[in-house]
């Protein structure tokens, strides 16, 4: 009890200045602390109440922990920072975007339904964000957004890839496809096309064998293009070019041999591959082109991987409008993170009106200029 007591007397004078009244008072500090502990994914509400009350040695509850939450979400919309990061995020020369389920209970479903009339029944969270640290740069910027379907109306509404113009790294998710008449260009991750290759090997190693040679000519330009980045040259352009001719052979022989081979329903999955692959071999090795592009979408998917954490540790999110304002603290976190600032103090700087936000490049041009 000794020890709880002095615990007890070393919160009260840590939280001395900027108390508020009521029946417990909590200050900034611990503030900052209860909403970053809950804003982590694999943590959530009722485990940073847990925490903290283990921690200060009064009940911290799950109430106060969700206001302090609702309290930096009310804060963020207030100051534009979404829509900030937005728009930073559309001059970008290069972007990754991916997405996963995010499932919602029942009863939060049935509830934003009869208030909105929007169809939730399939809700996802996506992740638009730079690809500067995979090629050696630094400061990323990572948006998280939610909505009720995996449509391309969806992912219109969040008013990212309508007004981008660079190079998109993805999958080959349909709903992305219509974009590419306005991009620069798109690099397929070449992380799934190895995955596909795979696949189609082990249907029949000896048959599939164009499989292996395209898969093989893939890894060689991936470490060839990393061994230039890392060691500050460029890659041997006659290299890269018999790659491509070992890639582009390889390929055209995965149509040639699969054009008749029988399968059960429609086409070999080899012939389907194949044709694909070749149909979009420009989407497959742009990265050797350009030095800012990434071969794989990897960033893209661990950003977006929190959020499967968050659906292990706490099994589905009560609300759409939780999971969106849960979206939002993150964004607003990890991208103040990338830039350095720590976010405790990210979160005070929030709550006191003078939050971080994300570098503009028409900014940076002019003061240049």
């Amino acid at each position: 009890m000794k020890s709880r007591s002095r615990l007890g007397a070393c919160v009260a004078l840590y939280l001395a200045a900027g108390v508020a009244g009521g029946p417990v008072c909590y200050g900034p500090q611990v503030a900052a602390a209860v909403t970053w502990l809950a804003s982590q994914d694999v943590i959530g509400v009722e485990r940073a109440a847990e925490m903290m009350s283990q921690l200060l040695g009064v009940d911290v509850s799950t109430g106060y922990v969700s206001s302090c939450l609702a309290r930096l979400d009310e804060a963020l919309t207030a100051s534009g920072f979404e829509p900030e990061l937005k728009a930073a995020l559309c001059e970008a020369d290069v972007l990754g975007t991916d997405e996963t389920p995010a499932p919602i209970t029942p009863s939060g479903v049935a509830a934003e339904t009869a208030r909105t009339g929007a169809d939730i029944s399939n809700p996802h969270v996506f992740t638009v964000r730079t690809m500067r640290e995979c090629t050696g740069g630094a400061g990323d910027l990572v948006w998280f957004g939610a909505a009720g379907t995996r449509t391309k109306k969806e992912i219109t509404t969040f008013g990212i890839l309508d007004n981008f113009a660079g190079v998109l790294v993805r999958d080959d998710f349909g709903g992305y496809v219509s974009y590419d008449d306005a991009l620069a260009g798109v690099q397929q991750c070449l992380s799934h096309i190895l995955r596909y290759l795979q696949d189609t090997i082990d249907i029949d190693p000896a048959k599939q064998l164009w499989a292996r040679q395209a898969a093989d000519a893939l890894r060689s330009a991936i470490h060839a293009l990393n061994t230039a980045r890392r060691t500050g040259t460029a890659p041997d352009p006659d290299m890269i070019t018999r790659l491509r001719k070992d890639y582009d052979q390889a390929v055209a022989c995965g149509i040639s041999i699969n054009l008749s081979r029988p399968w059960p329903k429609g086409n070999h999955p080899g012939l389907i591959l194949a044709k694909r692959l070749n149909r979009k071999a420009d989407q497959v090795w742009l990265f050797t082109t350009r030095t800012d592009v990434p071969a794989t979408n990897n960033a893209s998917e661990g950003a977006i991987r929190g959020f499967k954490l968050a659906e292990k540790v706490s099994g589905c999110w009560r609300t759409l409008a939780t999971l969106q304002r849960h979206c939002r603290i993150r964004s607003y976190l990890i991208s103040a993170r990338n830039h350095g600032r720590r976010p405790l103090h990210a979160i005070r700087d929030a709550l006191n009106h003078t939050p971080w936000m994300p570098p503009r490049q028409t900014t940076a041009s002019a003061l240049a200029a």
